[in-house]
């Protein structure tokens, strides 16, 4: 009987965690594939902007990751793709790789050499990311 007890109130527990976890991303714009093989999104996880790719397989060993601030300047950057789990993938945060360009709306475009692996997705961001 204490066993059991012990079982849900770790569940429950974990529960929690994972709720109040998800609760602290926010998914800001994404795209898939249309079939669904690869998707990429923009997250706000507390403040902090995360690209964030996704694909089904391993269909390419590196991406880029092209930002254009409000001002107009864009800044081009590399990423190896990794095994995520079941799927493949990488994450990259905003800040620590590309430069802030003050306040507004920023353009994201996620590419496989020249190409477009999609449409862009933009970000707003606040004035103290400047």
């Amino acid at each position: 009987m204490v066993r059991i007890a012990l079982l849900v109130a770790v569940v429950a527990s974990l529960a929690v965690v994972v709720s109040a976890s998800s609760a602290d991303q926010r998914r800001v714009a994404s795209y898939c594939s249309p079939s669904g093989d690869v998707c990429y999104g923009i997250f706000d996880v507390r403040g902090v902007i995360r690209f964030q790719l996704t694909t089904a397989a391993r269909y390419f060993s590196r991406y880029r990751i092209c930002v254009r601030t409000p001002r107009g300047a864009t800044t081009c950057k590399g990423f190896p793709v990794r095994k995520t789990g079941a799927s493949f993938g990488g994450k990259v945060i905003w800040q620590r790789n590309f430069p802030s360009g003050g306040p507004g709306r920023y353009r994201v475009t996620w590419k496989l050499g020249a190409n477009r692996l999609g449409p862009s997705l933009t970000f707003r961001a606040p004035s103290q990311a400047a």
